[in-house]
């Protein structure tokens, strides 16, 4: 089963239609942009959405200080990160003891993505290692990436800090980031050449760009990723559509007749 992530939530209301359609990640963007909210935003979301539900904090440039301090009370339980952030950045999120996300948007953010593992199963199998890990536990307890356990969630599937280019210091910290995500533009609306996501371990991978309700059935015939994101997809007119996100939920989720 793909799990989903419904990114953009902006008020109480929007939190309360997710609770209905249970995803299983919802996002709040901090970066500006037409979706961006404040930190006392983003807690009324998270106060009104279920506390099984993780709500991922949407970065591009904010400071490392700023995305702490919304882990630490509590508003965020995911990161996801856009462009590059120097090592040391990534490393203080790190400890923060939350799942992180990596972004890559382009038009090559699937050849990035590909180099990139092709660099971790290398690396890998130099120390020893089986290689890449191929599989993603499909019991992934949303309590503990919620913050409940006090060991880092999906630690043995820990992947790299990957900025968009496979360079020296990237290649001496492969083990900062949980998942990588491909999208075409970020909140553009723009779909991948899903076809070309062939090769890539689906584990730990997000895919969003123009995912719909009206397409993602073709995105899962060809390619099933460990979460797909929508954002405009599961709106009308610009705001969140409770239809949409419960169709949405019911195709990543092959749950017939929801």
């Amino acid at each position: 089963m793909t799990k989903i992530k419904i990114c953009g939530l902006m008020s109480k209301e929007e939190a309360l239609m997710a609770n209905e359609a249970r995803p299983d990640l919802v996002g709040v963007v901090f970066a500006p942009g037409r979706h961006q909210v404040t930190a006392e935003e983003a807690l009324v979301v998270r106060q009104a959405l279920a506390e099984q539900i993780p709500l991922v904090g949407v970065f591009v440039a904010e400071p490392v200080e700023m995305i702490l301090g919304l882990v630490e009370t509590g508003t965020i339980q995911m990161i996801q990160l856009h462009g590059q952030r120097p090592i040391d950045e990534v490393r203080r999120l790190r400890e923060a003891g939350v799942p992180i996300i990596q972004a890559l948007v382009g038009d090559d953010a699937i050849d990035q993505a590909k180099g990139w593992q092709n660099q971790l199963r290398l690396r890998r199998l130099k120390k020893g290692n089986d290689g890449l890990t191929e599989r993603l536990d499909s019991d992934l307890n949303l309590a503990e990436i919620n913050g409940s356990s006090d060991e880092h969630p999906v630690s043995d599937l820990a992947l790299a800090n990957f900025s968009g280019r496979l360079d020296e210091q990237l290649a001496s910290n492969l083990d900062l980031v949980d998942f990588l995500m491909v999208d075409a533009g970020a909140g553009s609306g723009q779909r991948l050449d899903w076809q070309r996501l062939a090769g890539l371990t689906p584990t730990h991978l997000f895919v969003a760009g123009g995912i719909q309700p009206n397409n993602l059935s073709d995105l899962l015939q060809l390619y099933q990723p460990a979460f797909v994101d929508v954002s405009s997809g599961a709106e009308t007119k610009g705001y969140k559509d409770l239809n949409k996100m419960v169709a949405l939920v019911a195709i990543a989720h092959q749950e017939e007749g929801k």
